[in-house]
């Protein structure tokens, strides 16, 4: 009976040991990845407006580049810094970069056309791309 309670707490210790492991293992981040599509921003928001379900199959959790131009620059509550591209519909795509990006954004301004690339979550109000990273050599 000892055996089988020693073995249990060592597998539990092992799973709590991989569980903390994997928390606080790094994000590896879109930097080096291909993007599936590359399009502006008018086209990509264009798409979802004709059609959301088809739009979500083709773009939904994929890595995309889209040119456009930065309608909106903020940084959230968080940090986190958010720059909307503008589409010739009242939407836009809503773009959000990791805090750690501030250095790359900090000369970028409404009005400048733009190259970033990350992942479509889908639309709210704007297509949402998330973990994005600003391609410098649009």
């Amino acid at each position: 009976m000892k055996k089988i309670g020693l073995i249990l707490l060592v597998l539990i210790l092992a799973g709590a040991g991989y569980a903390y492991y994997l928390f606080q293992k790094p994000h590896a981040g879109i930097g080096d990845e291909t993007p599936q599509f590359k399009l502006n921003a008018t086209t990509l928001v264009a798409e979802y407006s004709k059609d959301e379900k088809i739009a979500n199959e083709k773009y939904l959790g994929k890595v995309i580049e889209v040119r456009g131009v930065i309608s909106e620059k903020m940084k959230d509550e968080k940090g986190k810094i958010n720059i909307t591209l503008q589409a010739e519909d009242l939407s836009g795509v809503g773009c959000e970069f990791d805090p750690k990006s501030q250095d790359a954004l900090r000369n970028l301004h409404e009005g400048d056309d733009v190259s970033i690339k990350g992942i479509c979550t889908g639309v709210l109000m704007d297509v949402v791309l998330v973990d994005c990273v600003y391609l410098k050599n649009n």
